[in-house]
């Protein structure tokens, strides 16, 4: 019996040293590997979190008025009685309000956008009304200042070095050597502008002293027939005068001899019929009777 058990309590006592030796080397590794474990944790969820950021959002509208007109743009405030959107004229940003009353509101919708990608498809549309002469350095600037908010909104988002800041970046150096060329070819047109001006005025030049040699040669012609009118209208009123004046004549020496055939008429007439009134004296009384 006592040759049995010498073993087994020897092979007891072995596995006993050796759960204590595994334990000792346990506990002097495990905080260390613990420590770099949390470590390359933490590294990897600030990887997932800087790789996927949340950007900043914009909420955007769109609605018919009671007239038909669409309206969009960015909703700046939805009130009980109103509506404020930020949208596009032209080739300017203005913000306007809208009563209730004017909206059909079953058309009404929103959407959320992010921030940057609100600001990158406002410079795309002004980048994209350049070069029609027109505005054009108003659009440059207008898609400049845009490209850069989008940069900013980035930034405050994503790592400096990401590709969508890259990528907004190409866009303005892009946007400026477009300008840049811009600047040039108008320089040229307005050159060419200057000489075809310069080019096109000596001929206007040639046809307009051909226009008023025409029109002064027009001018000498009617003056001289307005002249011979003149010497001829003279003539006539002269004639007339002439005509008037001894017709008058006539007329007067005829009431001369009218007047006086009138009174010799009326003369012998009143001692016609009216004899000279001549005195009676009575006779006397003869005495004798």
């Amino acid at each position: 019996m006592k040759i049995i058990r010498i073993p087994v309590v020897g092979l007891f006592i072995a596995v006993v040293v050796f759960m204590y030796s595994f334990l000792n080397l346990y506990a002097q590794t495990s905080p260390k590997e613990k420590s770099a474990e949390t470590e390359q944790a933490t590294v990897e969820v600030a990887r997932q979190t800087k790789s996927s950021p949340k950007p900043d959002l914009v909420k955007m509208a769109d609605f018919y008025l009671r007239d038909g007109k669409l309206v969009f743009g960015k909703l700046l405030s939805d009130e009980k009685n109103k509506i404020t959107i930020e949208q596009l004229d032209e080739n300017k940003i203005v913000v306007s309000t809208f009563s209730k009353k004017e909206i059909d509101a079953r058309t009404l919708h929103t959407k959320n956008m992010p921030e940057f990608q609100y600001y990158i498809e406002l410079a795309e549309y002004f980048s994209g009304r350049t070069w029609d002469f027109r505005d054009d350095p108003d659009d440059f600037i207008q898609a400049l200042r845009c490209y850069e908010q989008a940069r900013q909104s980035l930034a405050e988002t994503y790592d400096p070095n990401s590709e969508k800041i890259t990528e907004v970046d190409k866009r303005i150096k892009r946007l400026q050597q477009d300008r840049d060329l811009w600047i040039k070819e108008v320089s040229s047109r307005a050159e060419l502008k200057k000489l075809e001006f310069e080019a096109e005025g000596e001929k206007r030049i040639k046809e307009l002293e051909k226009k008023v040699n025409a029109a002064n040669q027009q001018i000498d012609k009617n003056m001289a027939d307005l002249k011979n009118d003149y010497q001829k209208l003279e003539k006539s009123i002269s004639d007339t005068d002439k005509d008037i004046s001894q017709r008058l004549a006539i007329l007067s020496e005829r009431v001369d001899i009218d007047r006086r055939l009138i009174e010799s008429i009326i003369y012998h007439h009143h001692w016609r019929w009216y004899p000279p009134y001549h005195i009676v004296v009575p006779e006397k009384p003869d005495s004798n009777q």
